[in-house]
Order: C-alpha cells, then sequence, then structure tokens
C-alpha cells in the first residue's frame, strides 16, 4: 500500500499547509460518492467545467475525512477543526506531481500503452499471460486520463516487477501532461484509428501526439505492416529501439504466418525471434489477436519463458471491462463481477455498489480465491478484510477451498463452501433475497454459474446499456453549453427503449436538474424506486393530476383550459406554489400556448397562489437542419419576446429553454437557463455529424438457435420468399418483428455479425418471434453462438436506413421482453 505522511505531501505539490498535518495518507479521493473508509483519505477538490470538489468538503468532513487537497483562498479551515488543507494554485495540477513524485521512487520498468483504441484489452491480456511468473501492476479498468493516470501510478507499490499503465488522450497537447507522470521505459501502440478524431485535424497529428508518451523510451513494440505508424516514429525522431509483429514481413521479430480458425479458438503458426512457433488461443476477434501479436513482442524481450509457456496461452479468456447490473430472483439485484479477482477491483467494485444501493438494500459479497493475485496471500487477505469491514456488509460469502484457511481475516462468522455447485445446494436465494449482492470472482470460480442461477430472467435476446457512457455523454453536453446552465434529460418512452429506471439512478447520481416522462404512470414508478430529482410530466392528463400532486410531479401545461383544470385540482388538495411548466408554440405547431394567449395565461397565473411557474419553454421543429436555421432563429426570437412578457407579468423568476439534442449542439450560445436532452443522452445524434464525438450507450446481441443445410432451389420462410440459388446452410435467431425489429429488414435488407466478425444477411420474410440468417459464409457461426444485430461497430443507424425511419425508434421499439443487462466500465 502507497503511503505517504501528509507534511511530505505538502512539500511534494508545494502547498501551504494549515491545520494539525500529522496524519498518513494513503488513498487519494477525488470523488466524493466513492468514499469507503475515512481515515487516510486526502481529497482533492477538482475543479473542472461539469463541477466543483469543494461543493462536498462539507459533506465529506462530516464522514470523517480530515485532509483536503484545495484551490480556493475563501475557506476557513477554522469551521474545520482537526482538519489539515494544503492549499495550491490547481489541484488537478498537485495529483499529477504527486503521482508524478511517487513514479521516480519505483525502480521497476514501467509500460506505457497508448493507441486510439484496444488500450484497456492490451494490458488486460498482456497482465493474464504475466501474472503466473512476475508480480505486475496495473491501472485499474481504464484509468488513462489526466486524473486517472495519477491515481494509478499511486496505486503502483515497491515491490512489483512490472507495471502496466494507460495514457488516453483526446486532443493536442494531452500528453504532455501524461509523459511526465508514467514516464515508460518500455512502450506500446496499440492501433491508430478513429476513435477521438473530433479534436485531430488528421490521423497523423494525434498519431504524434500519442508518439509523444516514448520520448524517453528505452523500447517501443508496434504493428510494423502499418505505414501510417513506421512514418510516424522516422518524423518524430524516437531513439528509442522499436520492435514489432508482422504478416508481411518475414524479418520482422513477430512473423505471423497463418492462422487457423476454429469455432472456438484460433491456431496461430508463427516465428517468434527466429524460432518456429504455434499458439492456440481462445481467442477469435482480429482485435484480440493483434493484441496478442503485440503482447508476444513484449515478451520475448522482458519475460521470454513466458512466450514458451504454451499453457497460459489456451488458459487465455477474453477481456471484460464492465460491471454489470441484473435483476435475480427473489428481488435480489446482482453486480456482475466475474472477470477477475484483485484488490483494487474488488475496491472499485464495492465503491460501485455503494453508489447503486439508493434504495439503501442490505449488502452481501460472494468472493471466490484471489489466485495470482499476491505473493502474500496473508497479506492480501487481510486487506481484504480491512476493506470489506468498512463497507457494512450484510454477509461475505467465500467460495474455494484456497479461502480456507483466511476466512478469520475476512471477517466474523464467515460462511465458506468448497465449490460453487456446494454454495447452490444450499439454496442461496433464500438468504438473499431483497439484498444487493457483489459477485466478484476469478474467471477460473466460473462464478457464471452463480449468475445463471440467481438472475431472474435468463433471455437469449439482450440488449446491453452502457451506463458509463450516459454519464459521459451527459458531460460532453455540459461541457459544451455555458457554465451554470441546467439540465432536463428526456427519460420517456422507457428511457428510449434502454430503461427508465436504470437511467434515471444514473442522472440522478450526475445531479441532473430534472428528468422528463411522458405521462403521470411513468413518473409515479419512478417515485416508488426511490428517484428523487425533480420529473417533468411532458403529457399531462387530467385524470391523473392528483396522483401527480400525490408524487410531487411537474405538469407541462399547455392549453388555458388544462392550466384551469390543474389549478382547480391544486386549489381543492390546498396546495400552494405547486411547480408548473408552460409550453409556447413557436413554429411546431403541435401543442403549446399561442403569444397571442399571453396576456390571458397571466391573467389566470395572478388569480391563483395554488402555483407557480417553474419554467416557460417550446420545441423546435427543424434545429438539427442548416437550411432552416432562419427559421429556428425566428423560433428562438419569438420565446424571447414571449419571456419578455411573462417577466413583465410575473413577480417572481422562472426559467426558460427551448434547446433540445440538436439545438444545444449548434446554437448552444443561446441565452436561456436549460437544455433538454433525449436522443444526444443515448449516443443517438439527430445531426449528420456530432462535434462532441457521443457514444451510443445501447447493444443488442442473440443467439443462435438452429442450423440446417439446404439444397440450392430450396425455399425459407413465410410466402417463400427466401429462394436459396446456391447449397445454403442457414440459421435461425431469437428475434423478430414483435420484439420490435422492422418487418421491413427481412429478405437480405440488412446484416448481422457473427462471432468471427463476418456479416450474413437476413434470409426471407421476417417473423413475429425469429429472424432466418443465411450463414453459408460463416461457417464458423454454431449454434449458441452470439450473433450481433448492432452495437459499436455495427451502428443501429443501418437498421434505421434499412426501414426507412430514424434510429431512435428503432431503440424506443425494442420489446419489453428483451432483457436489459446494465453494466459500467
Amino acid at each position: 500500500m502507497t503511503q505517504y505522511p501528509i507534511s511530505q505531501i505538502a512539500e511534494i505539490v508545494g502547498a501551504r499547509m494549515t491545520g494539525k498535518g500529522t496524519d498518513t495518507i494513503s488513498t487519494p479521493l477525488i470523488d466524493s460518492r466513492g468514499l469507503a473508509e475515512p481515515k487516510g483519505v486526502l481529497f482533492f477538490a477538482l475543479t473542472t467545467d461539469k463541477d466543483d470538489g469543494h461543493r462536498y468538503i462539507g459533506d465529506l468532513y462530516e464522514q470523517g475525512v480530515r485532509n483536503f487537497v484545495v484551490s480556493r483562498e475563501d475557506l476557513s479551515p477554522g469551521d474545520y477543526p482537526g482538519a489539515t488543507f494544503l492549499t495550491v494554485p490547481d489541484t488537478l495540477a498537485a495529483l499529477q506531481s504527486l503521482a508524478t513524485y511517487h513514479r521516480s521512487t519505483l525502480k521497476y520498468p514501467v509500460v506505457g500503452i497508448t493507441g486510439s483504441n484496444g488500450k484497456t484489452t492490451f494490458k488486460e491480456l498482456l497482465f493474464q499471460l504475466l501474472r503466473p511468473h512476475r508480480a505486475v501492476g496495473r491501472s485499474p479498468r481504464s484509468y488513462n486520463s489526466s486524473i486517472g493516470v495519477p491515481l494509478s501510478i499511486w496505486g503502483l507499490t515497491p515491490e512489483l516487477d512490472l507495471a502496466l499503465i494507460e495514457a488516453g488522450i483526446s486532443a493536442p497537447g494531452g500528453m504532455d501532461l501524461l509523459e511526465p507522470i508514467i514516464k515508460p521505459n518500455i512502450g506500446v501502440l496499440t492501433h491508430i484509428g478513429e476513435a477521438h478524431q473530433e479534436h485531430f485535424e488528421s490521423l497523423e497529428q494525434k498519431l504524434d501526439e500519442k508518439l509523444k508518451l516514448f520520448r524517453e523510451s528505452d523500447l517501443l513494440i508496434i504493428d510494423k505492416d502499418n505505414e501510417l505508424i513506421r512514418s510516424g516514429i522516422k518524423r518524430a525522431g524516437l531513439r528509442c529501439k522499436v520492435l514489432g509483429w508482422s504478416k508481411e514481413d518475414p524479418t520482422a521479430e513477430l512473423f505471423v504466418e497463418r492462422l487457423t480458425h476454429e469455432p472456438s479458438h484460433t491456431t496461430i503458426t508463427c516465428t517468434l525471434r527466429g524460432q518456429q512457433r504455434s499458439y492456440r488461443v481462445p481467442l477469435l476477434d482480429e482485435g484480440s489477436l493483434q493484441d496478442l501479436f503485440l503482447a508476444l513482442v513484449l515478451l520475448s524481450e522482458v519475460a521470454p519463458e513466458v512466450a514458451e509457456d504454451q499453457g497460459v496461452f489456451e488458459k487465455l479468456y477474453p477481456i471484460g471491462m464492465r460491471l454489470e447490473v441484473l435483476e435475480g430472483v427473489e428481488d435480489m439485484l446482482l453486480i456482475n463481477d466475474t472477470y477477475n479477482a484483485d484488490y483494487d477491483s474488488l475496491r472499485i467494485a464495492l465503491s460501485y455498489m455503494e453508489r447503486r444501493n439508493i434504495d439503501h438494500r442490505p449488502k452481501s459479497v460472494i468472493l471466490s480465491e484471489f489466485r495470482e493475485s499476491s505473493n502474500d496471500p496473508a497479506g492480501l487477505y487481510r486487506r481484504i478484510g480491512e476493506l470489506l469491514e468498512v463497507h457494512d456488509l450484510q454477509n461475505i460469502i467465500a467460495i474455494g477451498e484456497g479461502l480456507l484457511p483466511y476466512l478469520s481475516v475476512l471477517g466474523q462468522g464467515v460462511p465458506y463452501f468448497a465449490s460453487v455447485e456446494e454454495f447452490l445446494a444450499g439454496k442461496p436465494a433464500e438468504q438473499l433475497g431483497g439484498h444487493i449482492v457483489l459477485l466478484k470472482g476469478a474467471r477460473m470460480a466460473h462464478f457464471e454459474r452463480i449468475t445463471n442461477a440467481l438472475i431472474r430472467r435468463v433471455h437469449q435476446t439482450i440488449l446491453d446499456v452502457n451506463l458509463s457512457r450516459l454519464a459521459s455523454n451527459l458531460n460532453l453536453y455540459r461541457a459544451h453549453i455555458p457554465k451554470g446552465r441546467k439540465v432536463t434529460c428526456m427519460i420517456k418512452a422507457f428511457g428510449y427503449g434502454v430503461g427508465s429506471y436504470e437511467i434515471a439512478k444514473v442522472l440522478e447520481a450526475q445531479k441532473v436538474d430534472y428528468l422528463a416522462v411522458a405521462v403521470s404512470d411513468e413518473g409515479k414508478e419512478l417515485r416508488e424506486h426511490g428517484i428523487k430529482v425533480p420529473i417533468m410530466i411532458m403529457n399531462p392528463e387530467p385524470s391523473a393530476y392528483r396522483q401527480m400532486i400525490r408524487y410531487h410531479l411537474e405538469p407541462n401545461l399547455y392549453s388555458l383550459s388544462i392550466l384551469k383544470d390543474f389549478i382547480r385540482t391544486a386549489e381543492l388538495l390546498g396546495e400552494h406554489d405547486y411547480p408548473v411548466h408552460l409550453k409556447w408554440d413557436t413554429g411546431m405547431h403541435r401543442l403549446g400556448f399561442e403569444l397571442r394567449e399571453v396576456k390571458q395565461v397571466l391573467k389566470v397565473l395572478r388569480g391563483t397562489s395554488a402555483v407557480h411557474v417553474a419554467s416557460i419553454f417550446t420545441h423546435l421543429s427543424v434545429a438539427d437542419d442548416p437550411a432552416e436555421d432562419a427559421y429556428t432563429r425566428a423560433q428562438l426570437d419569438l420565446m424571447d419576446k414571449i419571456s419578455e412578457e411573462m417577466h413583465a407579468g410575473l413577480t417572481y423568476p422562472f426559467l426558460k429553454h427551448a434547446l433540445n439534442t440538436a439545438g444545444s449542439t449548434r446554437f448552444a450560445d443561446y441565452e436561456s437557463d436549460m437544455i433538454r436532452l433525449g436522443a444526444g443522452l443515448y449516443g443517438l445524434s439527430p445531426l449528420e455529424s456530432h462535434p462532441m464525438g457521443v457514444e451510443p450507450v445501447a447493444s443488442l446481441r442473440t443467439l443462435l438457435l438452429q442450423t440446417r443445410e439446404l439444397p440450392a432451389g430450396a425455399t425459407v420462410g413465410y410466402g417463400r420468399k427466401g429462394v436459396l440459388t446456391r447449397p445454403s446452410r442457414v440459421g435461425v435467431i431469437p428475434i423478430g418483428y414483435a420484439d420490435g425489429l422492422p418487418r421491413a429488414l427481412g429478405n437480405g435488407a440488412v446484416r448481422f455479425r457473427t462471432e468471427d466478425g463476418t456479416l450474413v444477411p437476413t434470409l426471407g420474410n421476417m417473423c413475429m418471434d425469429t429472424t432466418i440468417l443465411d450463414l453459408t459464409d460463416a461457417p464458423l457461426a454454431t449454434e449458441g453462438s452470439t450473433i450481433t444485430i448492432f452495437d459499436d461497430t455495427l451502428p443501429i443507424a443501418r437498421i434505421a436506413d434499412a426501414s426507412g425511419t430514424i434510429d431512435y425508434e428503432v431503440l424506443a421499439r425494442l420489446s419489453m421482453r428483451i432483457s436489459r443487462h446494465y453494466f459500467s466500465e
């Protein structure tokens, strides 16, 4: 564990220290929600365009934190007896300076990893290969930013043999901050592509920026077949030794001669440092295989004995960097983190469980052995026990013979099971019903069997929802609009099809100002699930007014009749200053008051104290179309005129908002108090090109139910529309138009992807519950293998284009019988 006296930290970062200054620091904290145990914590009050960490000092002090790094001079340490304050000009720079100093104390090699994508998967693959032979430290998950890198470096302890650290940048100048912190002895460049390209003029500019990480490195590992990379290295004038892999150059350190694909494995025939080798690995996709090629070159240089250990390659597993949230039996909530087992990932998972547990369920953790995570298992399990103790867990359950000697340090009376089978035989659902349960196990522990036994519904068709991307998309918009402007997030239509409750919890944690749903029942359900953020009802019905007031849901009122009706209900229930929102028609001509009605609206409002106007707003009809900008500006001008008259007639302030997703992107300079985010929040941009790089939050996958061989001339499906022109292999997937896929997608209108990356067309008419695929060109697609409908690299827009609609209609139409799996990266 890394530890420094706070007085030494003050000296390292050049801080002015006030307070007692006697504590020893073991944990830097940047997010107040991640606090578990206050002892040894040093909170860095980071100030960004999105938030100001100084706002949380009082709350953290109340929870026992006594050490703070701040940049505001107006704070009074006297208000916090017993606390220590380190005052610096820039708190993030202080965190980075502390990490830079700590890096200078480490005596072992550090591997710096960068690229457009593949950084995390390469790092985790290399970690799998090295850990049976070396003590290896690494960045937690994808901690590769100007904040994540310092935290990663802090976590490196002196006794390691090697460290693997990621570096991610999204704009010019980013690597100048990270390189002095990481100071890699060895560099790995994974891949250069279009990801995060929006702030770079060209791929060459982005490559030049990334290569800055290796200015002082001794060794660099690359793809030698990539001319862009080779040219960039010459342009950068790097002095380090450059090694790499190639499919074209037999003189490369790793020459890949042949790849032989099987349904579940790939055999690599290659020459490594002049020696013929063959590796059989359970990896299929090209990205994972290229990660492995880079790893082989690196291993041949720093750990050649690992490259000769065929067994470790056969045991590789695909990298999963996600925490899934799943509904369990008996009202359980499962957090599935069964991809690796080490102290850092456990700490992150426990912190995530604390933040996710907003409905205050009893907390339980099921642990496997933490194999190969430490050369000192007794010390490791003692630290794990201390970590578990501060999280006030109802149950700690240990599974695996390797845990038996350490039960006493994990907690008092920890139940122990020798195997997963023994645990499941004890009917755990009866004990864990209603709990939030973290499943934290190494891959070889096979905790997926526990997940399968405890999950409430197991579907073959699954919509995966990336909650981390949802938060990231939100904050991209926040950074784009003027600071201080409020945000309403649209989660109507079951959160655009991805799930309103889980989405609402994430957005509430991100401190959005409003959620908006279509009807009162949607708002009621959110309230019953514990959502406390203000909720706007966009289409209120008179029959639901009492329900809305009971659950404190704020209606959008758009005509004099419904305004009067709602006021009458509010008066009957004795309400005073109940918040309402008034919608104005400035050109959409759908719903809304008109400019000529302002005086009548004001007269009604001045005649009651039961309601008050929380906001006035309008809806832009063509904000996504540059050819219609004059119309949009006219709408905004009319909204300003309405606002002026309303302000003149009311004695209290209210919010004005008009910008939707497209408007917030293209008209961010418009003077308003709040924006409303809809499709963009889910990574579905209404614009042809999006300048902020939002990412889709949802991907849809299913399984092959059955395959069969058919002769040329056979027909497939209803109406015999699928006519085979060659001997063919066809397959069936369990998703059809009743699940929300447009029926127009049949007869080859769209292609889906098999596990090995082959795109296969639909065949014949789509059915209500199934779709037939032509698998003739995908021999590795077998019964039970995954078929991807859409994801990052197979955009949902393809489905929308093929069916003549828009992408967010496709997403919103997905049936409730499709299982939603939620995860955070």
